[in-house]
């Protein structure tokens, strides 16, 4: 791995002289203004060959801790990502990349919504349930399910969030239309087929 890092590091280096020595004073300021990728990257191959300095020194076992420089080494992974950008083999992937960015404030807001969804839904069984737990004519068993489920706000969400993705949403809703009460099945016809069915495949058309 070492010789592996050092050829990565000798590349960079080459590739990063190559460009100061083409763009000259556009490697600092473009046409946009300051070039903190360049920055960036002139950074990393100084932080790298620094790295490599103290290793090949034999300076950790001096008693300098090298663990601070390890971050340094994920941030050159990062840098090496960026070279997918001008090769055209990585076209279609970097195509794909840019779409998901594109979208990724469409799926930050489907997910927004489904939560809230998915929080009312629970909170509306969590109130609903309060007096089934207190209801003798219920058996011991099924007021233990409904407490486990539905008892209190964050596991009532829990058990709605499980039954919007997990498919099992019967197991989850006919103890409670068939010990509670048989309204209860209005609610899961209606929340089944406005969110799990119509929500889920207009989400699943944006992307």
């Amino acid at each position: 791995f070492t010789a592996i890092e050092i050829a990565f590091n000798a590349f960079f280096g080459i590739e990063l002289a190559l460009r100061m020595a083409a763009l000259r004073r556009r490697f600092f300021l473009g046409e946009k203004g300051v070039e903190y990728l360049h920055f960036f990257d002139m950074f990393l191959v100084i932080a790298s060959c620094f790295d490599l300095f103290l290793f090949f020194q034999g300076t950790e076992s001096r008693g300098v801790n090298l663990n601070v420089l390890r971050p340094f080494r994920f941030l050159r992974l990062l840098r090496t990502l960026r070279i997918l950008r001008s090769v055209r083999l990585f076209s279609k992937l970097n195509m794909l990349v840019k779409t998901v960015a594109a979208s990724f404030m469409a799926l930050f807001w489907s997910i927004v919504l489904l939560t809230i969804v998915m929080l009312m839904g629970a909170l509306f069984l969590c109130q609903s349930l309060s007096g089934a737990l207190e209801d003798e004519a219920i058996t011991l068993d099924t007021r233990l399910w409904i407490f486990t489920m539905y008892g209190t706000s964050t596991r009532a969400f829990y058990s709605v969030f499980e039954l919007t993705f997990s498919g099992g949403w019967p197991n989850y809703a006919r103890t409670l239309v068939e010990e509670v009460n048989a309204a209860y099945s209005m609610f899961f016809f209606v929340y089944i087929i406005v969110v799990v069915f119509a929500m889920f495949r207009i989400i699943s058309a944006l992307f």
